[in-house]
């Protein structure tokens, strides 16, 4: 089975890649928070597994805003993407559009609580668009069969989803949806009760200066994660454990210097 964690697995690398392209810079490491333990783990340019614990990173980001060089050699992207499994329907049901033909495409997202947080997937990301800088988006791939996960990856095969442009007060009792007339991501909705989303390719996501990552200081990575920890915690806490991301997040260190 085509699991999120795959796809997302699947996309890195070409991601990273139109990264150094679009900001003319070399991919240093990629990060992203552990559920599971105080670690960030993640790829190094060789693309070999690494980890990095909580202090390690933050003394690097302190490092990085105390060094005026690496402040202009070196640079961050700090962005939330939930990748999501799209099925290809071929009937009609009562979760589609009424505009849409036959065949059309739809992502199921998760409404329900989690456990430990209380906060579904979907009212994570949705409260993280409240976060100044924040990039949110699901990424929705054209792909349907295992035996694509295994050939080089397409990035044209991405669409898009703006998560601010979600309706909200969904009720978690229900299932709700994005959905695409086709594969290109036309006449994009969220449902049940359809109502229109943004949607867009990965070529005018990553080229676009209001959807791209911005540029990030190592101090404004630190503003991000905490500012990201304490719109998901009912107390407003300080800690900044990578367990108090949600996986959709992903730290991308690039720049001149490798180390």
């Amino acid at each position: 089975m085509i699991t999120e964690a795959l796809l997302e697995m699947h996309y890195h690398h070409a991601i990273v890649k139109a990264f150094e392209s679009v900001y003319g810079a070399k991919f240093l490491r990629i990060l992203k928070p552990s559920p599971q333990r105080e670690v960030w783990v993640g790829f190094d340019q060789g693309w070999a597994r690494t980890t990095m614990s909580s202090d390690t990173l933050f003394e690097e980001l302190r490092s990085a805003i105390a060094d005026e060089r690496k402040q202009l050699e070196d640079f961050y992207l700090g962005y939330f993407l939930q990748f999501k499994r799209v099925e290809e329907m071929v009937r009609k049901s009562p979760y589609m559009p009424t505009s849409y033909d036959t065949p059309y495409y739809r992502a199921e997202l998760s409404v329900t609580p989690n456990e430990n947080t209380g906060l579904s997937q979907h009212e994570t990301l949705v409260r993280l668009c409240n976060v100044e800088g924040a990039q949110v988006s699901y990424v929705c791939p054209m792909l349907f069969s295992e035996n694509d996960v295994w050939v080089e990856p397409n990035t044209e095969e991405l669409v898009f989803m703006d998560v601010s442009s979600a309706p909200k007060g969904w009720a978690t009792n229900e299932r709700h949806f994005v959905t695409f007339q086709d594969t290109a991501g036309s006449d994009a909705m969220w449902a049940s009760e359809p109502t229109p989303g943004k949607a867009i390719s990965f070529d005018a996501w990553v080229s676009n200066e209001e959807t791209k990552p911005p540029k990030l200081t190592g101090e404004e990575v630190v503003q991000l994660i905490t500012a990201a920890k304490k719109e998901l915690s009912p107390a407003g806490g300080d800690d900044v454990s990578p367990t108090s991301l949600p996986p959709s997040f992903s730290l991308v260190r690039l720049g001149v210097n490798p180390d």
